[in-house]
């Protein structure tokens, strides 16, 4: 099995808009291999391409099974996932800043929740490019270099940011374990201002994705750090106990950390992934 991921820093002109780039290869002449993971929700939006093989998700929740799109647009993502990947997967990922995605697509995030959107639809004929270039790039500084140049082209499209946006990735940088009320004063909003421009930026109200961010930390730092205890993973992630935490994995995965941690074991290779890189 060969198994290659890059996270990349964008190019310097791109930063206030894209977080990161990562780029993942992994590929397997054992066709008897489950290449399954289970995927947390994390309160990132991106885009995805992928020029071989489509990833297949599984909604823990609904048990509603999709192919992902060639080209997809991923907005607000609340449930618990698994997914499952081809013997021959690319994946190249934009993932942008936090509320970019609704400045480009000009589309209340509320409405994406748990959707995904075709981006060949969105994009057209730069789409196509994109893929059939990313298919024929002889490595991933050039397919990081594909990407760019197609976010170049959608500048134009992006509007100006507005107060709010200046202040949410605070929830960001401090582990979703901020007042609310803080960023509220700082972008110079009314509460009911503040809310409504936050749930068409991140599709959900202020505290719902301060508590997933909060949680998808505490995923993340289980995963890659299997030795510590869920006990110790709360106290990091300022959970007030365990038995909180445990209420959170009911709300975003429908399960308890046990079950979660028996998956870990289970996956064929770490995937690298981050809630802001």
């Amino acid at each position: 099995m060969i198994n290659k991921q890059v996270f990349f820093a964008p190019h310097p002109a791109l930063r206030q808009l894209v977080n990161h780039i990562f780029i993942s290869s992994n590929v397997t002449t054992d066709l008897q291999a489950k290449l399954s993971f289970p995927n947390p929700p994390l309160p990132g939006h991106s885009i995805y391409f992928f020029p071989y093989d489509r990833p297949i998700v599984e909604n823990a929740f609904t048990k509603q099974v999709k192919t992902l799109y060639a080209c997809t647009i991923a907005g607000p993502q609340t449930e618990r996932t698994i997914l499952s990947l081809g013997h021959n997967h690319l994946i190249i990922k934009i993932g942008f800043q936090p509320g970019v995605l609704h400045r480009l697509l000009r589309e209340p995030m509320q409405r994406m929740i748990q959707l995904d959107y075709d981006g060949e639809a969105v994009f057209g004929r730069s789409a196509n490019y994109v893929l059939d270039a990313l298919a024929n790039a002889a490595d991933f500084e050039v397919m990081k270099a594909i990407v760019e140049e197609f976010m170049f082209r959608q500048l134009t499209k992006i509007k100006r940011p507005f107060s709010i946006d200046y202040v949410i990735p605070e929830i960001i940088k401090y582990g979703g374990s901020v007042k609310i009320d803080d960023l509220v004063k700082k972008a110079c909003l009314s509460n009911r201002q503040f809310e409504r421009a936050f749930k068409d930026r991140m599709g959900v109200s202020p505290k719902f994705y301060s508590r997933l961010v909060r949680f998808g930390r505490a995923w993340l730092l289980k995963e890659h750090n299997p030795a510590m205890t869920w006990t110790q993973v709360a106290y990091e992630c300022n959970y007030f106990d365990q038995m909180h935490l445990i209420r959170d994995f009911n709300v975003f995965a429908g399960t308890n950390p046990t079950e979660i941690s028996s998956a870990f074991e289970k996956q064929p290779f770490l995937i690298m992934r981050d809630i802001y890189h």
